[in-house]
């Protein structure tokens, strides 16, 4: 009795090492992506790595962040705006709720009119 509680303790601290962390190491590796599909570099909550700081962030201030730091707002639909970057070719979807960056996703570039 004792060896089978022990094996069941064993396989579940096995298994608990499976689990996903949500951190940058549950990612594919960048080796195993397509060359089209490497557009930009991402944060965690998927928003570009540049901007991702901007999540929660008043609009008023952080549309001038955006500015800042080279994206032009290119179109908007539905409740999303879509912001280029020409130096580093991203295009950013950014949805404002209450006053603020609620989210900040990449888009296809389409998006931004490229």
């Amino acid at each position: 009795m004792r060896s089978a509680i022990s094996m069941t303790v064993l396989t579940m601290l096995m298994l608990a090492g499976c689990q996903s962390t949500g951190d940058d190491a549950d990612e594919v590796p960048a080796s195993a992506v397509p060359s089209a599909m490497t557009a930009t570099e991402t944060a965690s909550g998927g928003a570009p790595a540049d901007i991702a700081d901007l999540v929660n962030a008043r609009a008023a201030s952080a549309k001038g962040q955006m500015q800042a730091r080279g994206y032009a707002a290119t179109s908007y639909q539905g409740g999303a705006a879509f912001w280029w970057n020409p130096t580093t070719t991203i295009c950013a979807r950014v949805v404002t709720t209450n006053g603020r960056f609620q989210t900040i996703g990449t888009a296809a570039t389409r998006y931004c009119g490229y």
